[in-house]
């Protein structure tokens, strides 16, 4: 993930050319045999006083893009040597005196071995194995639904993503610095345990009631109002009544994702809003005012992406069965975002009047070599880290307190989260751990 520290090879090089290039940069990489990758996991590692191995989920699928950090205390000067079964490719992508980074597409279960010898004396330190379990049969009946076309902006991993170190520093500097953030060293979580400010949420399906939108609804969205969409009849119970209460619907039966906010029930299955938008689920996830759409129905205000807005509880369930993450991006409610900054990709447009940090749709993200297992996070923070680890987020709307992420919101007769997941679920992570990507990068 992000810079290296290396050069980085593309992946059709050669393999003579590959271990070539890699032993100039203190690094060997090795493909054998045809069976396995390594499994980022769960809280796999194995270490001794030379060096362990980690991987950041305890199963992948084949296709599925694998993730292996490999920590050190020994020498600078060492090869490495990373070998898996088959015709596993390894290819470094970041990393520093301390750690490195290696990623592969995944291909079948098995075995992957790394070597550690310095390179100029030969002294061996060892090696260290780890099993990949892989999946077959994609997707699982039991996988939650995700929206849109895996080369969206939404599914966008950050694997390989460069970082922007001044904007880093800065970014750090200023969190540690703003009068509503000094407070608070890592993200809140919004929506449980009688916060309000979290998001409603609901799975529409077919044989759900119909509801509509009266109001403020933009044109490009006028369907809401007369075919409107499908959600459960509890629905309306959900909606906070807060200053912005805002809610998402993912209606699988018409295949749109729906936003709206200041949302209030004002009649049998009818709901007001200030403004609503929503999503075509087989798109690439974007506003159709951003170049990069290949949508023309898709529309919401300032062009996020309504399914980062919120923290799900069924992929939260699915990730820590499976070692996972959400598999998304997510969306940050900013403490203070910066209108001179503007926006960018994937965002279409800002708020005014904002002196804080960043473009709105800037993508920040837990380095890589942030060894998550270790922070002592309850199994949701832990899948919410490595989402942020693995997809990152976005700064995609002012908060007007503390920076956070919006979880399914609960309700007196909608308990979702039952204790689960209190606001400070991510202690143990600081802002000092993110990194900041330049701005509109995919």
């Amino acid at each position: 993930m992000y810079e290296p520290s290396h050069r980085v090879l593309p992946v059709d090089q050669g393999t003579d050319a590959s271990r070539r290039n890699f032993l100039r940069s203190g690094l060997a990489v090795a493909s054998l045999g045809t069976a396995a990758l390594w499994l980022p996991g769960a809280s796999v590692a194995v270490a001794d006083a030379a060096f362990d191995l980690h991987l950041d989920r305890s199963s992948y699928r084949r296709g599925d893009l694998a993730r292996l950090t490999i920590r050190e205390n020994v020498d600078f000067k060492r090869r490495m040597v990373v070998s898996g079964p088959g015709d596993t490719r390894w290819h470094k992508i970041a990393g520093d005196k301390s750690h490195s980074v290696f990623v592969a597409k995944v291909q079948d279960a098995g075995r992957v071995t790394v070597r550690l010898q310095n390179r100029i004396t030969e002294t061996f330190h060892g090696s260290k194995s780890l099993d990949l379990d892989v999946k077959t049969g994609y997707p699982h009946p039991d996988e939650p639904f995700l929206a849109y076309s895996a080369g969206s902006f939404f599914r966008s991993r950050v694997d390989g993503a460069p970082v922007h170190h001044t904007a880093t520093r800065r970014f750090q500097r200023f969190m540690r610095r703003h009068r509503d953030q000094r407070q608070y060293a890592y993200p809140l979580i919004r929506g449980t345990q009688g916060n309000d400010w979290g998001m409603p949420y609901a799975l529409g399906h077919r044989g759900d009631p119909v509801w509509t939108l009266t109001g403020v609804v933009p044109s490009p969205v006028s369907r809401l109002r007369t075919v409107g969409f499908h959600a459960p009849h509890w629905f309306g119970d959900t909606l906070t009544g807060t200053s912005d209460s805002p809610f998402v619907v993912i209606d699988r039966a018409s295949g749109r994702s729906i936003w709206a906010a200041n949302a209030h029930v004002v009649g049998r299955r009818q709901i007001r809003v200030s403004a609503a938008g929503f999503y075509d689920h087989r798109s690439n996830g974007l506003d159709t005012r951003n170049p990069r759409s290949n949508a023309r129905v898709n529309y919401r205000s300032r062009g996020a992406i309504p399914d980062a807005m919120v923290i799900r509880r069924d992929l939260v369930d699915h990730a820590i069965r499976t070692g996972g993450d959400l598999g998304h991006v997510l969306h940050m409610f900013m403490v203070e975002t910066s209108s001179a900054a503007g926006s960018c990709h994937p965002m279409v447009g800002y708020e005014s009047g904002k002196q804080g940090f960043g473009a709105e749709g800037q993508r920040i993200a837990i380095a890589p070599h942030v060894n998550i297992d270790a922070r002592g996070l309850s199994p949701e923070g832990e899948v919410i880290a490595r989402t942020l680890q693995n997809y990152g987020c976005y700064l995609g709307d002012n908060s007007g307190s503390s920076s956070g992420l919006k979880a399914e919101q609960e309700s007196r007769g909608h308990k979702v989260w039952k204790g689960r997941l209190p606001v400070d679920t991510l202690r143990g992570i600081t802002w000092d751990d993110f990194v900041v990507l330049p701005k509109g990068w995919q």
